[in-house]
Order: C-alpha cells, then structure tokens, then sequence
C-alpha cells in the first residue's frame, strides 16, 4: 500500500475513528484502525466487536492494499506533524513508513487479515427522525442509562415507536425517564429497540442541526450513514423492563420548587454527606424544605433551608445527592414538580409546564 494525504484531513478522520477504541482489550488487534486504499480512496475502520465506525477519505493513491495501524502512536505523531501531505507506504513485512517534510517515522502495523470482518447488515428497516429531536431524546435520557456491564439491557435507551409518536426510556434501577414526543417526523420502523447508550452518545457528536437522519435498524444492529462513512453497533436483544408497572400514579404530595436554587443547595450540603452513601434528607413542609446531611465518620454536617411550595402532610425522605441533582439538571422548567407519596416510594420530577407534543417523566427512589 502507498498513498499521500493531507495532515489535517487524516487527523480529523483518526480523531473520529478513535471513539470506537477499547480503553481496555485481551485482543491488541483492537487498537488498531485498518486502512484499506483502493483506487484513490482511503477507507479508515476501528471496532470494539460492539460499534464500528467506518470513514472515507479522498487520497492520492500509488499502491493499493490494507493494513491494520496502532492507533494511539498514530494519532500522536500525526498530531505533532506541521501542515502537508504525509506519505505512508506499507513493506512486504507490515512495516509501515510514515513520511513527511521533518522526517520519516516507522511502525510495525498487522495484516488486515487478523482485523474483524466488517459487519454485514441485511434486512433494514428504516427510521427517519430529525436530528434535532434525535439529540434531544439523547440529552434527556442517555445520563439516567446504567453504567454497570451486569446489567446490559440497563446499559440502553428504549426507543418504542408507534404511529402516535416516539417514547424513549432509559433506567438504572434508581433513576427512570421516560421522554414522549408525538407527531415526530419520522417514517418507516414501527415496534421497540433497545440502543446502547455509548453508541447514542458517540453519534450525538456528529449529528447536525435540522437534518433528516436515517437509522437502519436490523434484528441485531442499527447503523447510521455519515457524509464519509457510517457508525454501526450491537442493539441489545434482552427484553427491556415493564417501566410502566414502576410509574406510580398515586402520588398526590406536591412540592414546587426553583430548580437552580434546590440543585446549588445540594451541591453544597452533598460535600459534608458520607462518601459513599451521599445521602441528603429532605424535610417537606407547607412552605420550607431543609436539606441536611451528616458524616458520624468524619463528624460533618450540612445543612440549607429553602423556601417552595408544598401541598401534602410534611415529610422526611432521603435520596442520592448525584442522582437528585443530575435529576434537577435535566429538568427545562425553572420550577420543579415533585410528586411525592412516602419516605418509602419512589418520587415523581415534572416540569411546572408539559409541553403539548412533548412530556417528561422522571422517576428517582429514595434511600
């Protein structure tokens, strides 16, 4: 293989490209990125055996063929290189020598043939969403997605289409949302899938403003096409939970309450709770809340009033400092709805104000 390439066009493709690196792999293979040129373009791919991300790049091709190229040393010489084209050629043993106006540079690349197998996608069915609403089901509901590998099907945003709209869920067992928008653009794929959310994530940073984006979706994989490739992943086959059975529907305690106040005044109580439990109590009254915490280890203690609304007998009930806020700062209204029942039962987030074809529900237990 030889090729020359601009520097800046290849540091921005491996700058994509990198985001489907393992940080941790028993396979070194996995480290790589394989270029394969073939009559004047370049196609770049990586893989974590779950997403796979695939770009072409225009080149000025000598020799076609592939090889597989540790990324990291890679992305770090390229990186330090001045402005202008770059040569790579390929030995007959896999060394590759990079060359450029400074100097010449060596690695010892793999044979394509030891890299995945690209992933074959057959009988698509196609969803057409807005990108715009695409990364707002994203940016309200992928932070509430469980990071724990036990819990995989945890690890994914629902999305369940039907002819009404779109409702998107994401849960890790504490924290619950469920995201419904009606009358989306979207055509085509009707039924549920499960997304996880690292793919959700990653191509939330490629996604432009106001553009029809398509979704192929297959038994096993969904797949985007981007103006120079695509980025392809896993879905997750388990069986999602009955969120609806969780959702209670007699909560009749309400609270009203300035968000950004509520959320500054955990942020500082939190920093005196204990460690590992950051647990704050909430004591509810008509028309004060007192945030505490104590710390018997450390022998700290916090302590805020704040004023709100409050319909209901009072109440004590804890939660999780990092879940309640990541809660309150995902919330749009400036006030905050909380549905509440018992120390015991999971509390309900609602904005003052549902918009007409968009409502949010958040659920947080207690502790």
């Amino acid at each position: 293989m030889e090729l020359l390439i601009e520097k800046s066009y290849l540091l921005k493709s491996l700058q994509v490209v990198s985001k489907a690196i393992p940080t941790r792999s028993t396979l070194p293979i996995l480290g790589c990125a394989l270029f394969y040129q073939k009559n004047n373009i370049l196609n770049i791919r990586t893989t974590d055996l779950e997403i796979a991300i695939s770009l072409n790049c225009e080149v000025e091709g000598k020799i076609d063929g592939g090889i597989a190229i540790p990324i990291s040393k890679l992305l770090e010489i390229t990186n330090a290189m001045p402005s202008g084209n770059i040569k790579f050629s390929v030995s007959d043993i896999g060394k590759l020598s990079i060359d450029c106006q400074q100097g010449q540079y060596t690695i010892m690349g793999q044979p394509q043939e030891e890299f995945p197998s690209e992933i074959n996608i057959e009988e698509t069915q196609d969803l057409e969403i807005n990108s715009t609403e695409l990364k707002n089901i994203i940016k309200n509901t992928a932070y509430a997605a469980s990071k724990d590998d036990l819990k995989p099907v945890l690890q994914g945003v629902l999305f369940n289409i039907g002819e009404n709209g779109l409702t998107s869920v994401a849960t890790d067992g504490h924290r619950l949302v469920k995201f419904e928008q009606e009358g989306l653009k979207e055509t085509g794929f009707q039924g549920s899938v499960v997304v996880p959310t690292k793919y959700l994530k990653l191509l939330y940073n490629y996604l432009e403003e106001n553009k029809m984006v398509n979704l192929q979706i297959s038994d096993n994989h969904i797949n985007v096409e981007l103006q120079t490739g695509n980025i392809t992943s896993r879905i997750i086959k388990d069986p999602f939970p009955d969120y609806e059975s969780v959702i209670p529907k007699d909560n009749t305690n309400t609270l009203i309450v300035d968000k950004t106040a509520f959320t500054d005044a955990i942020k500082r109580v939190s920093i005196f709770s204990n460690k590992a439990s950051k647990q704050v109590s909430l004591a509810i009254s008509e028309n004060e809340v007192i945030i505490t915490t104590e710390d018997t280890e450390n022998i700290t203690s916090g302590k805020e009033k704040l004023e709100c609304t409050y319909e209901g007998e009072p109440m004590s009930i804890g939660y999780n400092a990092v879940y309640l806020s990541e809660v309150l700062q995902h919330q749009r209204s400036e006030e905050v709805k909380i549905l509440l029942k018992s120390p015991l039962n999971a509390g309900l987030f609602l904005p003052v104000e549902q918009e007409k074809k968009e409502r949010k529900t958040t659920l947080l237990m207690p502790i």
